[in-house]
């Protein structure tokens, strides 16, 4: 039992370390680039290609159709069956591909409902390299299998090619076009590597699978993927500060949040390295002792970015940028989103309780919803209350949960 324990907790070591690193180097290039782009491309063209990313993050989220999750799951568990497994990625292309295909169609229609999209077509086209990398690289396979060394091999050179090109060719105002470009190249070469990976080097068989079996695989993510379009709530703020407030307000908010992303990203790592873990061998004892380390430290992490939170944004942004300082005691509220999804995915998915997963989402991004409509009605809706809106958001969420876990019976996996 030592051993497997031994073994056990060096294996998660490992992978949190790939993905550590990885994460960390994700959210970092954009903070290192960031003084670079706001100066070359100023305000007005920088907020738009946010704006542009903010936009088709709407449709990654229906291309990943909730598969991180239960296709990570799938693959956990049967990665010693060749053949099941090679079913279970054959279907989630397959149905990944149709729904990438469909995201276009989806944006035809922006072109004509959204004058901004439509005004700015190559750009929003050009940034469909988003909607490409959910669809081809597969980072449920990789984590299901515990192999994230390869997940952070690919994406660490996609992102460096990216950041020379970017860095090298991106050098006035009206060369905005190109980020979107230069960012697509990087993930594209990562994808089609990973492929290679996938079906030469580790040998899966793709297969053109039958109908029933992708209805399968449709309905096992359709709760996953409901619960994950409450993402929207994600997304909408930085959508209503460009839309609403304008290009400034958005390089202020973008830039808090991205500062708080990086603790974030970070800690999101402990679900994905875990999850497959306890998906199946359904520890809990071993699962307490994580959510409680991530709790401390999540707030450690907290306490850091308020107190130096002037110091952080004048280094990445200047003086000019010191009124997104205000904004991250408010926004640092979301470093609670690793513990909850950790809770989420670990107690609710492993006890299948998926449809009570779901509906915390729902409810969640509904109270956030609620509250955005409230400060809009009353004509109080600026950076403040949008920044409100998305970190209460987020305190409902983990405390549902909680409730959640209590009313079914679950209190010991989290104390």
């Amino acid at each position: 039992m030592t051993s497997y324990l031994k073994k056990k907790n060096n294996k998660i070591l490992e992978n949190f370390s790939y993905l550590t690193a990885l994460n960390l180097f994700n959210v970092l290039s954009p903070l290192i680039i960031y003084p670079y782009l706001i100066r070359v491309l100023e305000a007005e063209n920088y907020g738009l290609t946010v704006f542009a990313q903010t936009t088709i993050a709407y449709l990654v989220i229906f291309v990943s159709f909730g598969f991180n999750v239960t296709a990570t799951k799938e693959v956990s568990i049967n990665r010693d069956s060749p053949e099941k497994l090679s079913e279970i990625v054959s279907a989630t292309f397959i149905i990944k591909f149709l729904l990438f295909v469909f995201s276009f169609f989806i944006l035809i229609l922006l072109f004509f409902l959204i004058p901004q999209v439509g005004n700015n077509k190559i750009l929003f086209v050009l940034t469909m390299w988003l909607c490409f990398y959910e669809f081809v690289f597969p980072v449920w396979y990789f984590q299901g299998i515990e192999k994230m060394k390869y997940i952070t091999l690919f994406s660490l050179i996609s992102k460096l090619i990216s950041l020379v090109l970017i860095f090298f060719l991106v050098v006035k105002k009206s060369d905005y076009i190109l980020v979107p470009l230069f960012n697509g190249v990087g993930g594209v070469i990562a994808g089609l590597v990973s492929l290679f990976v996938v079906f030469k080097l580790h040998e899966v068989k793709f297969k053109i699978c039958s109908i029933s079996v992708l209805k399968y695989h449709i309905k096992d993510s359709y709760l996953i993927f409901i619960s994950r379009v409450s993402n929207i709530k994600d997304n909408t703020p930085a959508f209503l500060v460009g839309a609403l407030l304008g290009n400034q307000a958005l390089a202020y908010y973008d830039l808090a949040f991205k500062v708080v992303k990086v603790v974030v990203s970070v800690f999101n790592n402990v679900t994905n390295v875990v999850f497959p873990v306890v998906a199946t061998k359904k520890d809990n004892r071993w699962f307490k002792k994580i959510l409680l380390f991530e709790f401390f430290s999540l707030i450690f992490c907290y306490l850091i970015l308020v107190i130096f939170r002037d110091f952080i944004v004048t280094l990445l942004g200047g003086e000019a940028m010191l009124s997104a300082s205000s904004l991250i005691p408010i926004l640092g509220i979301m470093v609670l989103r690793p513990l909850a999804s950790l809770i989420g995915s670990c107690v609710l998915i492993t006890n299948g309780l998926n449809k009570e997963f779901t509906l915390n989402l729902l409810y969640s991004t509904l109270f956030y919803l609620i509250i955005t409509f409230f400060c809009w009605r009353f004509e109080i809706l600026d950076l403040y209350t949008i920044s409100w809106g998305i970190a209460l958001a987020q305190l409902f969420e983990l405390f549902h949960k909680i409730y959640i876990i209590k009313t079914k019976k679950l209190f010991h996996w989290i104390v």
